[in-house]
């Protein structure tokens, strides 16, 4: 048989669902670019959050996109199964994250850079300037790399995907309030009282994170991704983890 009906044998037979009902096949584009997206593209994910050693919780997110305009979109996120309405949130055209950071929209995450390729890199980084318990202030940098492309299976199914990993670090500027330490110290005369009284302090920590996600185009987002935090002695304190249960198209 020539190699030209065996290949069209096996086009067919994945045009016919033989390799499976799971199995997405999709081509490897030497750039892919933005995704157009429509009112009602619909994500459903699957979210696991772990902190330290003792927390742990799983939740089930809807994502939808309820416009799309010249310079954002307008994406409701909620839980599954919640009585109240979608949040609304204003992104990018790309789904990055923006703030109002001193009066100015900062772009605070982007996880997607378009077009995107083999060795395509992009950063963040932005200043925070919100206090946060301890925390006065917070530079957080984060570079990203596109890796190349997997095969990825999730709850939705099988996908060949992009995959883009990011490294990143977080400084933290922190500031201690003044404490006193006081004792008492007895002599031949009496007892004693002495006081100490310490200045606030200020200082620096810095952590480190790490991210892994996997595009698929012909959903316009992520199938999985996987976000990690490190301290300072690269001792992991979170993990979340998304993975894709269903996509349903707009119109």
């Amino acid at each position: 048989m020539r190699w030209s009906v065996v290949f069209a044998a096996i086009t067919c037979a994945a045009a016919a669902g033989v390799f499976g009902p799971n199995i997405v096949l999709a081509a490897e584009p030497a750039s892919v670019d933005a995704p157009q997206f429509q009112p009602g593209d619909t994500w459903t994910y699957d979210r696991t959050h772990e902190a330290g050693k003792t927390h742990f919780s799983q939740e089930r997110a809807i994502e939808t996109i309820e416009r799309v305009g010249s310079d954002n979109l307008l994406l409701g996120v909620k839980l599954d199964g919640s009585p109240n309405d979608f949040d609304d949130h204003l992104v990018g055209l790309d789904l990055s994250e923006r703030r109002t950071v001193n009066g100015e929209s900062t772009v605070t995450e982007r996880l997607l850079s378009f077009p995107m390729k083999i060795g395509s890199t992009w950063q963040e980084d932005f200043v925070d300037p919100r206090q946060q318990g301890a925390q006065t202030s917070a530079r957080v940098q984060k570079t990203y790399k596109v890796i190349g492309w997997e095969d990825v299976t999730v709850p939705a199914g099988t996908f060949h995907a992009l995959k883009i990993e990011a490294n990143g670090k977080l400084i933290a500027q922190v500031s201690l309030p003044a404490t006193a330490i006081s004792s008492a110290m007895a002599t031949t005369s009496g007892a004693t009282s002495i006081s100490h009284a310490e200045r606030a302090r200020s200082g620096t920590i810095t952590n480190a994170s790490y991210r892994v996600l996997y595009y698929a185009p012909e959903i316009k987002s992520y199938v999985k991704s996987v976000y990690e935090q490190y301290d300072t002695e690269n001792v992991r304190t979170k993990r979340d983890i998304s993975v894709l249960v269903s996509f349903k198209p707009g119109h």
